[in-house]
């Protein structure tokens, strides 16, 4: 029997208007994309859990004629991507750290009628994360990464980041051709704004959003309140954590952990607190594709890795360049969803 509704998931593409990626991840898409069934009623669902493309620190202008790039250097999967919503699957795109301008009204919209021409509402970009009631919680993940969180990330679907400072992590690599103390100066500076964001978004002008959000995802404000606050910035535990993790990594060593992170099972008993609890949460961000449970709770976690290059972990695809991590959640008629974490080889389906 068909399912009533299937949602799949892929993440970290890191496409731009250039093809140096050895891993292709322009050209193996459209196969993929063509081996998702056509949609009906609630029917298909393909999720891009953020940095799908390389947008990052650009102004409107800019991003527009990036994004148009892009697509134009990567026509087959643009027309794999147009296939799709021809045949009504419906496209979400959420923000990462390297995409978060894609929330720009003016880019979400030219990216919805570049993908789908004839019916663009079949294409919506999630500036924060994605909430299928019952069945599902997506995300990028960065908002969990402190150096990458942006406090305020629904203001960039008022005007992008125009308004808002670098990240702390952006900042640094901002300034990376610039003397020492220049480069300091910039992350003190894009910490200490963070700081001030952090309790920015607790006060009545950010608190309107989170309501209109919360309207949006059919959760109610509270839930999306608490949420919105989960993995605040804090200078004193951020900086020390990075730069070990840096020393770590110049020793050839890492600290990073194969399991579920610790934001994970913040984000699903929040939800259970509240009483919307999925079976599902799914973040992408770290590289490491993982299907792991979670702690007190009956959420199970799935991070989709990346299709890029940069494959972190212990999974299939750090030794096969030819294994590319999607996760797949099933809808039944009564409701209950089953899936997991999937390998997609271009060769074999």
């Amino acid at each position: 029997m068909s399912p009533a509704a299937q949602w799949w998931l892929v993440s970290d593409l890191h496409l731009d208007d250039s093809d140096e990626d050895p891993r292709c991840p322009g050209k193996v898409l459209p196969n993929f994309l063509r081996n998702v069934p056509a949609g009906s009623g609630t029917g298909q669902h393909v999720v891009f859990v953020g940095d799908s493309f390389e947008l990052a620190g650009l102004g409107e202008d800019e991003s527009l004629a990036r994004l148009e790039s892009i697509l134009k250097f990567h026509q087959e999967a643009l027309r794999a991507l147009r296939e799709c919503t021809a045949r009504g699957v419906r496209l979400h795109f959420m923000c990462g750290n390297h995409d978060v301008e894609l929330a720009r009204p003016s880019v979400a919209d030219r990216l919805s009628v570049l993908l789908s021409p004839a019916n663009p509402a079949r294409v919506r970009v999630h500036p924060w994360f994605l909430h299928v009631p019952g069945v599902l919680v997506a995300e990028h993940g960065h908002q969990h990464h402190a150096l990458h969180r942006i406090p305020e990330v629904l203001r960039t679907a008022v005007n992008g980041t125009d308004e808002l400072g670098l990240a702390p992590l952006a900042a640094w690599h901002a300034y990376a051709s610039k003397p020492a103390l220049s480069r300091a100066g910039a992350l003190a500076r894009a910490c200490l704004a963070s700081e001030q964001a952090e309790r920015r978004i607790r006060g009545l002008a950010y608190d309107e959003l989170l309501q209109l959000e919360s309207e949006r995802l059919g959760l109610n404000g509270e839930a999306v309140r608490d949420l919105a606050r989960l993995s605040r910035f804090r200078t004193v535990s951020a900086l020390p954590v990075a730069a070990t993790r840096m020393a770590l990594a110049a020793a050839g060593r890492s600290i990073a952990r194969e399991n579920a992170p610790a934001a994970a099972g913040r984000v699903a008993r929040t939800l259970q607190s509240h009483g919307v609890a999925v079976p599902w949460y799914i973040s992408a961000h770290t590289h490491r594709a993982l299907e792991s449970p979670l702690e007190d709770c009956p959420t199970r976690y799935i991070n989709t890795g990346t299709w890029s290059w940069d494959v972190r972990g212990h999974g299939p695809d750090q030794a096969d360049q030819r294994a590319f991590p999607y996760a797949v959640v099933e809808v039944a008629e009564d409701g209950s969803t089953s899936g997991g974490l999937r390998y997609w080889r271009p060769d074999v389906w």
